[in-house]
């Protein structure tokens, strides 16, 4: 594919003025998957209490599942609940100050001017 010495220049400007847009961090959404998640064990778990009897014989590999499931599902809940204690857990939205690199607007400035010149040849 070819591209001409005009177009050329059009995207490397394009590509300068976006390099010069500040980047803002992305923000996860950690809490609403964790919510989601939560609420799926929460229906699994009743739904499969409802299934069971207290006279249910069952094999020892659920046993062990359901065991290790209860046990990390509680050190979580200790382990954000002491986080929450301690303010690690706070709503705040962190700020952004973004900073350019020195000599990055003159460097732009350089190659916008040599691309100009190329584009008048």
């Amino acid at each position: 594919m070819k591209i001409s010495k005009k177009r050329l220049v059009e995207i490397i400007k394009q590509e300068c003025a976006m390099a010069q847009e500040p980047v803002m961090p992305e923000m996860d959404e950690e809490g609403a998957m964790a919510k989601r998640q939560l609420s799926d064990m929460e229906q699994y778990s009743r739904e499969l209490s409802e299934m069971l009897s207290d006279t249910t014989q069952l094999e020892s590999w659920v046993q062990a599942k359901l065991t290790k499931a209860a046990d990390y599902l509680k050190t979580v809940k200790h382990y954000v609940e002491y986080g929450m204690e301690e303010g690690a857990y706070d709503q705040v939205t962190p700020d952004f100050d973004p900073v350019e690199p020195i000599g990055a607007q003159d460097l732009d400035n350089t190659i916008i001017r040599m691309l100009e010149e190329l584009g008048e040849e």
